[in-house]
């Protein structure tokens, strides 16, 4: 079988690519290490399975009504090799089979907005933005300030990276113990409470918080969109702890994916064409109802347009039984979540030649969102784990993905 493995952007990991205290602004921006540790192939977009035609394809279709009426009966069904949950949260209010996306192109102009955004009237006039356009390809304004303990930088694709002072030390380290995952959309309680540096705070305040500025504040940048916190992974920092969260982005309810594909190639200053692009937020928070680090991760993206069909999906019943074709009879799949999500297609012949060395953060780049079934597996925490015993990973999944439209599959497994 053709497989495309899947990453998430998390930690150490993907905010390296963004930012990150005590590494020079320029890699932090490129992402030049994290493209060495990628292994490149192209594949096809088509997976080949035997057993379903298109024609067989186009009779299971269902319409919007049955897609979703049935999703629930779908988890009681037997399986031979799947495992799927008992329960899953799907809760749309609209679904198109695909919405064209294009990522914003001059958005550096707002660098001075995002700071006040993020320090209000806090900010020092001292401060001054450095001009790394040359080497990024496109208008990139940093302020990194070790004496003000600030760290912005703004692309004019909307990439937004901050550090304030209260998280400057912290910045986007990785390197710390995580004692708690919580998925929220999964319906995880969040009654605990930790102690952050400068107090204690419950996960459920902590996540309201959060979700209240995004809908008032970001809103503003992609108002195409609704946000809510996805996972929270509470981490150990001396004597205290931190909140990470995961935001993503919903468009009539159904979730942008959360993953970037690997599969791709290394451009100049390690920028990637990956095939398949991630859209969530990463926030920490240090103190209580406060964001202290932030990173968007890619870009700001605009929805130019989005076809709506009464008919034509394939529902999650018909796409379970289908994957039990594909996959071995001896292997159990235990499935952790089923969600309902756009998976971003980025076309980099939409934008010209200079511009595709920024890679997916392309300033203008044009997105394709299809819709599919994501199938999710959460990878155990004793395969986490260091060499000294330390569990410091952040959460990692394997997924599979079936298009609600065509049938094509693609996975990471591995």
């Amino acid at each position: 079988m053709k497989r495309k493995k899947r990453f998430i952007l998390l930690g150490v990991i993907g905010m390296s690519l963004l930012a990150a205290c005590g590494e020079k602004t320029e890699q932090a921006l490129t992402g030049q290490t994290q493209a060495e540790e990628v292994d490149f192939n192209w594949v096809s977009e088509q997976t080949e399975y035997e057993g379903f035609t298109q024609e067989e394809i186009a009779e299971k279709a269902v319409g919007w009504e049955a897609l979703f009426s049935g999703y629930d009966n779908a988890l009681q069904d037997t399986y031979e090799n799947f495992r799927l949950p008992v329960a899953v949260t799907i809760s749309p209010t609209a679904i198109y089979k695909q919405v064209e996306i294009a990522q914003e192109s001059d958005f550096a102009e707002n660098a001075e907005e995002i700071l006040q955004m993020f320090w209000g009237d806090e900010l020092s006039e001292t401060l001054e933005f450095s001009d790394y356009s040359e080497t990024m390809r496109q208008t990139t304004w940093v302020i990194d300030s070790e004496e003000e303990k600030v760290y912005c930088a703004v692309k004019d694709c909307g990439l937004v990276s901050v550090i304030k002072p209260s998280g400057y030390e912290i910045g986007f380290n990785g390197n710390f113990e995580v004692v708690d995952i919580v998925h929220v959309d999964r319906g995880d309680p969040l009654s605990q409470s930790y102690a952050l540096t400068d107090g204690e705070e419950s996960i459920e305040e902590a996540v309201a918080y959060i979700e209240g500025w995004m809908n008032q504040n970001w809103v503003v940048w992609e108002p195409d969109f609704t946000y809510s916190v996805k996972t929270v992974e509470i981490r150990r920092y001396g004597d205290s702890y931190i909140y990470d969260f995961y935001v993503e982005k919903l468009l009539g309810g159904v979730p942008l994916d959360d993953a970037f594909g690997e599969t791709g190639m290394a451009v100049e200053h390690g920028n990637l064409q990956v095939k398949y692009i991630g859209s969530t937020i990463f926030i920490r928070m240090c103190t209580r109802n406060s964001i202290d680090v932030f990173s968007n991760q890619t870009g700001i993206l605009r929805v130019q347009s989005a076809e709506a069909e009464e008919k034509g999906w394939l529902s999650l019943s018909d796409c379970t039984h289908m994957l039990e074709q594909l996959f071995s009879e001896y292997v159990v799949y235990e499935i952790s979540d089923i969600e309902m999500q756009y998976v971003l297609c980025p076309d980099y012949g939409s934008v010209n030649k200079e511009l595709q060395y920024c890679g997916y953060v392309a300033p203008g780049l044009k997105i394709l969102a299809k819709p599919v079934w994501c199938f999710v597996m959460d990878v155990p925490e004793e395969k986490l784990l260091n060499e000294d015993g330390s569990f410091t990973a952040g959460y990692e999944k394997h997924y599979i993905d079936v298009d609600m439209r065509t049938g094509e599959v693609w996975l990471e497994l591995e």
